[in-house]
């Protein structure tokens, strides 16, 4: 089973690193939608090209932030 490094932190590591996590994921999410519909703007006039998939390249990223505010956020939730 795999270790959970979150649980080495202290709480107010794990609260700086929430923090600074959901500003940084809640930033990509806004650059990641203005890329979307700007790709998608793109491929409508001038037609499918490599930045078309762009966005679907950084969807991972997104995912794994989600992943890690949510295994910070139990973390916390259990130390309350």
């Amino acid at each position: 089973m795999k270790e959970n490094p979150y649980s080495k932190m202290s709480l107010e590591e794990l609260e700086a690193k929430a923090k600074n996590l959901k500003k940084a994921t809640s930033i990509f999410t806004g650059m990641l939608l203005v890329l979307g519909f700007a790709v998608t703007f793109l491929a409508i006039r001038q037609g499918f090209s490599s930045m078309t998939l762009v966005p679907t390249a950084l969807l991972p990223i997104f995912i794994i932030n989600l992943f890690s505010l949510n295994a910070i956020q139990k973390e916390i939730n259990s130390r309350k």
